[in-house]
């Protein structure tokens, strides 16, 4: 009996003592007193303003929430970007993490200076996952962007359209801030309007054509109101229905009005695709991220696409969020009509020319705006878009 009970007492003593080699050889947290340094998060941006703020804001709760990272960011100037990110990783350093426009996310990707995404960007909209797929890879998260929406005057417009042609049918006025083809996108889309055709470029088309003509006619009409302050006059009551971007919401609702909005998915079916071409994407370097760093990476870019840090950017800057969970529980039409136009969206890869070929064509609705020939102006992006399809064969 005396040597059964000095064995279970041997064996409670040598318990005891892994026990509290266990406790002692797990030591504090990262980030916590004791505890080895955080991991260090470099976050290049360009957004300013109240953008900026809600950015920062977002940093500091991170920290606050997640001690074994330490996120740090710097405002970069938006034309510096691309060269500085290069010149830093031809040393190995530089930021872990970009956030940008998808017009520089691309020439980053050229430059191979960020990797594949390291983020679940599953619940993304599909037309927004594209804007950054290269390869059948993801090499940056969509995070927030813009779509083109009808806004009407509710003490002007009782009843709201069922349709575009109503609109033109019942002698109506639509004022437009300018000749803009991501504007215009879902009319021009739903009008036959293309950018490429079986990878070769069409910007010549008797579609594209006929669209000029047509948008020409309804302002000779006085149905289309062309101006810079076309937003101005629509808060003021010239006009009962404003063609423009869903980020304008914010300054409308600042300078008051009984509004509302519908898009052109509303409008004009699934022909009325919206171009995502105002997309901010969040991208990981392709330098800085090595194992030892992906999950603090993938921590900070998960954080970031959460619906809530979404709203708060939202607010601040009026730019929607990609992610299809912001949108499961909208109670407001606007945030509905928003989801119809990302839900329908135009799926354009990041690697295709349609990018290059859609700035060629907004340069040339420009000039045809301000009364250049369209025949010539047509013809002439067409050959400058021939050349590039040409040079990246």
């Amino acid at each position: 009996m005396e040597k059964r009970l000095e064995a279970l007492l041997c064996i409670m003593i040598i318990i005891l003592s892994l026990t509290a080699l266990t406790a002692c050889s797990k030591g504090p947290s990262p980030g916590e007193p004791g505890g080895d340094a955080p991991a260090v998060i470099s976050v290049w941006y360009s957004l300013d303003g109240k953008e900026e703020q809600a950015l920062l804001a977002q940093f500091a709760r991170i920290n606050k929430e997640y001690p074994e990272v330490s996120v740090k960011g710097e405002k970069i100037a938006e034309a510096d970007i691309v060269q500085q990110v290069w010149n830093y990783q031809a040393g190995a350093e530089g930021p872990e993490i970009v956030i940008a426009r998808r017009q520089i996310l691309d020439a980053l990707y050229k430059k191979g200076a960020v990797s594949p995404v390291l983020a679940d960007i599953d619940s993304a909209y599909p037309a927004a996952r594209a804007v950054f797929t290269y390869n059948k890879q993801a090499f940056a998260a969509p995070w927030l962007t813009d779509v083109p929406l009808l806004y009407y005057r509710k003490d002007k417009v009782l009843v709201p359209p069922a349709s575009l042609a109503e609109i033109w049918e019942k002698h109506s006025v639509i004022a437009v801030p300018g000749l803009n083809a991501s504007l215009l996108s879902p009319w021009w889309r739903a009008e036959g309007g293309t950018l490429s055709a079986n990878g070769v470029p069409a910007l010549d088309s008797q579609k594209n054509r006929a669209f000029i003509n047509n948008f020409a006619a309804l302002r000779q009409q006085n149905q289309v109101l062309l101006d810079s302050a076309a937003l101005a006059r629509f808060a003021g009551g010239e006009t009962g229905y404003l063609l423009t971007w869903a980020s304008d919401s914010t300054r409308l609702t600042n300078i008051g009005g009984n509004w509302d909005c519908l898009s052109f998915y509303s409008l004009l079916g699934a022909k009325g695709q919206v171009l995502l071409e105002h997309t901010i994407g969040i991208a990981n370097s392709s330098i800085k991220t090595i194992p030892v760093m992906e999950s603090a990476i993938r921590l900070v870019e998960e954080e970031l696409l959460k619906p809530a840090a979404e709203e708060a950017m939202f607010q601040a800057g009026g730019r929607l969020p990609v992610n299809s969970a912001y949108y499961e529980s909208a109670t407001k039409r606007f945030q509905s009509e928003v989801a119809l136009s990302l839900q329908s969206a135009w799926y354009l890869e990041g690697s295709v020319n349609d990018w290059t070929y859609l700035d060629l064509l907004n340069s040339s609705w420009q000039n045809i705006a301000g009364g250049a020939n369209m025949e010539s102006e047509l013809a002439r992006i067409q050959q400058d878009a021939s050349d590039i399809g040409k040079q990246t064969k």
